[in-house]
């Protein structure tokens, strides 16, 4: 049995700085080509993703984003929950389809069938020789993602990801993860209190110490503090708002 695709994975990291090469136009499709071969639920193929080479349409988003990086990579890609095509079926359907791509439901389909597709297409990047970064940040004005893109009613941009090959001076390495212990339950769930709290105090110092050691003691903040920051913040509270206007969330 091979390691060879573990391995890979295991090598994973975020790279925010690329060389300017373009990711060739056969590149592109052999990575769109293997997003597709995805899982996709009841095979609904609820998503579509936008490539992105237009400097113009780059410099638009990385206003949205604020992330030098949306500008400055090899090529953008947009991934969007997308069921305009499944509207357009349904208008010649003797059963009401929107009951369905409306809902919570649909939402949760074509936020999950996106995201298998680009976790599909980060790893065949990486295997090419690619490095890459997602997008959470085109999240921070949807509205005018939308307009950007000009997405019709229906769909909804999710994330991005930039691509390319990597900088010489990219030294990024892979982030400690939680403890499989701490994420993976047998049989049923583990809620013991005091036993997730020694788990996440472990994790905090490695967390800690790995910070420490990749800026030279400019930061030695523990997960729990800098997920404590992070999710006490507002964040983008419009999103309801937002999947409303869209056409979701409407049943």
């Amino acid at each position: 049995m091979s390691d060879y695709v573990y391995n890979l994975l295991k090598k994973h990291h975020s790279v925010r700085s690329f060389k300017k090469d373009p990711v060739s136009e056969e590149s592109v499709k052999q990575l769109i080509e293997a997003g597709q071969s995805a899982s996709t639920s009841s095979y609904l193929q609820a998503y579509s993703i936008i490539g992105i080479d237009d400097p113009e349409v780059k410099e638009d988003l990385k206003e949205v984003s604020g992330q030098p990086y949306v500008v400055e990579n090899g090529y953008l890609l947009v991934f969007v929950m997308d069921y305009y095509r499944h509207a357009i079926v349904n208008e010649n359907s003797k059963n009401d389809m929107s009951t369905s791509f409306e809902s919570a439901e649909g939402l949760l389909v074509g936020t999950i069938d996106a995201a298998l597709v680009a976790q599909n297409i980060a790893t065949t990047a990486e295997d090419m020789g690619y490095g890459m970064v997602y997008l959470g940040s085109l999240r921070n004005d949807v509205e005018r993602v939308r307009e950007i893109l000009e997405l019709p009613e229906h769909t909804f941009p999710l994330f991005g990801m930039a691509l390319g090959i990597p900088a010489d001076n990219e030294n990024g390495s892979p982030k400690p993860r939680l403890p499989i212990e701490h994420v993976f339950h047998q049989n049923k769930y583990n809620s013991d209190k005091e036993v997730q709290r020694r788990a996440l105090s472990a994790y905090d110092q490695t967390v800690s110490k790995y910070y420490a050691s990749r800026t030279n003691g400019e930061r030695s903040e523990t997960w729990s503090e800098q997920i404590s920051n992070f999710m006490s913040a507002k964040q983008r509270l419009d999103m309801l708002e937002q999947l409303n206007k869209s056409g979701f969330i409407q049943k």
